[in-house]
């Protein structure tokens, strides 16, 4: 790449025929008649002469030079993956947006590693953000007019052989049944706020509600348990989030062969939560104020199940980090929070 400042007094030459304009040109209405990034050719001669800049900013490419909408078009292909569309650039930015309502995954280390190209940029939202159809996750720009193009390619590289693919993709969501068993006694009209706000969520996942029971003893809550993990993909058991290791409920999962996944999150609200898996199916111990909260440790473990992710070990002990759901966390909670009403005991 070449720069040249052109003086005024030579535009009338054409000698700037064919490069690249590094800065607006303002029109007799001081909106730009010309705008940086434009290609100059002849047509652009008479917007000039009324123009009469004092000098005008140029630079000439050289023919391994990519254009900064060609190369961000090309940046943007390489970094997308699955449940991600590619936009044509506006004012030089491509911009990727979801495909699909799901859980958007951003590869930060790749991220990191292509922004540490010199020219490049890519910035995303959040890593974990459940988003909606047409949600933008992502802008791609270079910084320049151009960029040679060897160093395009070190940025296609890095994104196209990352370790775990493409470094931003929306998984789609699964359509997960899930049942419930309520350990607590509640009266009619809680009944109801409880069930319509477990459908609230399940919907908004495209999930599907089976069984909702309210044994009224531990033989009943057993057997429930048991119908529940034979017929759907998870399990909620309501009222129990307790650290009683003597509670009847907690020891006919653990006589019936229930594999502990964990006892107590670090998340607020939900830190007394408990999980395990019971005939391979996993089932979530939760507070009945957790059916209330706008923000809840349940969101966070619905997300994961329905975006076909495990409830491992790993990964809940890694949900200390952003686990004070304050209003400010709000990115992490699905759409369906503005309708959940509000009790953040």
């Amino acid at each position: 790449m070449r720069l040249e400042i052109v003086p005024g007094t030579a535009i009338h030459d054409g000698g700037w025929v064919g490069s690249v304009l590094c800065h607006d040109i303002p029109g007799a209405d001081g909106r730009p008649a010309l705008r940086k990034g434009h290609r100059l050719d002849l047509a652009d001669a008479a917007t000039l002469s009324r123009a009469a800049p004092e000098e005008l900013h140029v630079i000439w490419l050289e023919k391994e030079d990519v254009d900064e909408n060609t190369a961000a078009t090309r940046l943007a292909h390489a970094v997308a993956g699955p449940g991600v569309e590619v936009h044509a650039p506006a004012e030089s930015q491509a911009r990727l947006s979801a495909a699909w309502r799901g859980l958007a995954r951003v590869d930060a280390a790749t991220l990191a590693a292509i922004n540490g190209v010199e020219g490049v940029t890519v910035f995303t939202i959040s890593d974990g953000a459940p988003v909606e159809q047409g949600r933008t996750l992502a802008g791609v720009k270079i910084t320049a007019f151009a960029i040679p193009g060897n160093t395009l390619e070190a940025a296609e590289l890095i994104a196209t052989s990352a370790p775990h693919g493409p470094p931003v993709t929306v998984g789609r969501f699964l359509p997960l049944r899930v049942s419930a068993v309520v350990r607590q006694r509640i009266d009619q009209a809680t009944r109801r706020r409880f069930e319509a706000s477990l459908r609230q969520r399940v919907d908004w996942f495209d999930g599907v509600v089976g069984s909702i029971e309210y044994p009224e003893d531990p033989a009943a809550a057993d057997s429930a348990l048991f119908t529940a993990a034979a017929t759907a993909d998870l399990v909620i058991v309501v009222g129990l989030a307790t650290v009683d290791p003597l509670e009847s409920t907690w020891r006919g999962l653990l006589h019936a062969g229930a594999e502990v996944i964990r006892r107590g999150l670090p998340v607020h609200p939900g830190s007394s939560y408990w999980l395990v898996r019971l005939q391979g199916v996993p089932v979530i111990g939760v507070a009945s104020c957790g059916m209330f909260s706008r923000r809840s440790a349940l969101d966070l473990l619905l997300m994961r199940c329905f975006a076909g992710e495990p409830l491992d070990g790993e990964f809940l002990a890694g949900l200390g980090h952003g686990g004070l759901l304050q209003s400010e966390e709000s990115w992490r909670i699905p759409a369906y929070d503005r309708q959940v009403e509000t009790d953040e005991r």
